[in-house]
């Protein structure tokens, strides 16, 4: 399962909220849908938090997102996951960050070790950083390259926007992923919305090019 947090800032123009309100919402929001996706028995979900190229946006606006990130990191997931359970890995490169956020981070990833839910965070994230890292593993351990990702295969995608766009989340882990472009935004969706949602999937023929 890969999920794409998108449209908080239309959000908080919409409801006259600060970027910063809307980004922490979003964070618990993210949680909420998380929970869902473990109670549906979804086994690993990977969350977009962050590209490398969104690092070139205004600093006001990074600074909103730092700060909820930081929150999901040392608050939310400790609060709402069980670390015997739960894993949380983090894909990209965090010497780009504040190093508050950095810290929050690691942290989260040497303290959730569980194997029974998997949490992937793309933070400062690029695709193609991870397709040379994986060449390199690939090359050192004499392995395919299918099978130096750290990423596994994902079967559906969930864009809390309209727009039909990937904006660089793991493109070879995807190539057979359903994808659903959502109206509703993030910070107005329910467990009960993602209920429903992988619902539909499971109801839709799974033949990957067959």
């Amino acid at each position: 399962m890969g999920l794409i947090p998108d449209g908080l800032r239309r959000w908080a123009q919409a409801n006259d909220a600060t970027l910063t309100d809307a980004y922490r919402r979003g964070a618990h929001k993210v949680v909420e849908i998380l929970l869902a996706l473990q109670r549906n028995d979804v086994q690993t979900v990977t969350v977009y938090n962050l590209s490398r190229a969104n690092l070139a946006r205004p600093g006001h606006e990074l600074d909103a997102v730092y700060a909820a990130s930081a929150h999901f990191f040392s608050t939310l997931i400790p609060e709402h996951f069980d670390p015997a359970d739960c894993g949380v890995r983090i894909h990209g490169d965090l010497s780009l960050l504040p190093e508050d956020l950095a810290a929050a981070a690691r942290a989260a990833q040497t303290a959730m070790a569980g194997d029974c839910f998997r949490i992937n965070v793309l933070l400062a994230y690029d695709a193609a950083d991870e397709l040379r890292a994986a060449h390199q593993r690939a090359l050192r351990d004499g392995c395919d390259i299918t099978a130096a990702f750290e990423i596994s295969d994902i079967d559906l995608v969930l864009r809390t926007t309209a727009e039909p766009l990937l904006s660089g989340f793991p493109p070879l882990q995807s190539q057979y992923a359903q994808l659903m472009f959502l109206d509703t935004p993030l910070n107005e969706l329910t467990a009960a919305h993602i209920d429903d949602l992988v619902e539909q999937y499971r109801t839709f023929p799974q033949r990957r090019g067959k």
